[in-house]
């Protein structure tokens, strides 16, 4: 869609490093499912151009494994896109969308759903690109953090990704995190 637009975009799934910022012209940076964190030094490199697409409602579930703990938590379950500070999926908000889940849906298609939401709400935005800086605006309330590590022993109660969500919260309900 960028690409349509007339825009040149560059894929990146390696570490970005400073110099390889700097010998490049961007405009904007789009982080989405990128595994690396970016520092204050690579986000100022970028001009502080840098937005994430973040599949959770922001501030509930940053860090990792946003679908999981919107089901293990029952916090609300949603897409963001906001802009990339150094503290961890805390920059200021651009615009999110509630995504419900469907019956009988599985930890694998409530992750598609969340994907394909975070996917279109960015498409959707883009056309009001020029605005951005005018509508964004803090995440209200303190909201939820995760690690990888805090997510180690609920995984291991997935048997399958299609496994149904009812069924993960049968399997999780007597464990504490």
């Amino acid at each position: 869609m960028i690409k349509k637009k007339g825009h040149e975009v560059v894929f990146c799934s390696e570490k970005l490093t400073v110099e390889y910022i700097k010998s490049e012209a961007f405009d904007l940076a789009v982080s989405y499912t990128y595994r690396y964190i970016l520092t204050g030094e690579l986000i100022e490199a970028l001009g502080g151009n840098v937005v994430n697409i973040h599949n959770s409602y922001l501030p509930y579930n940053r860090g990792a494994d946003p679908n999981i703990w919107s089901i293990v938590e029952g916090t609300p379950r949603g897409v963001t896109l906001h802009y990339m500070n150094e503290g961890l999926d805390k920059g200021e908000i651009i615009a999110q969308r509630i995504v419900t889940e469907g019956d009988g849906e599985t930890l694998k298609s409530s992750y598609d759903n969340l994907d394909r939401n975070a996917k279109e709400l960015f498409i959707e935005a883009l056309d009001y690109y020029d605005e951005w800086q005018d509508i964004k605006f803090a995440p209200i309330g303190k909201g939820t953090y995760h690690s990888v590590k805090d997510g180690e022993s609920i995984k291991e109660r997935i048997t399958s990704y299609d496994m149904k969500i009812k069924d993960f919260i049968e399997a999780i309900k007597d464990m504490t995190y």
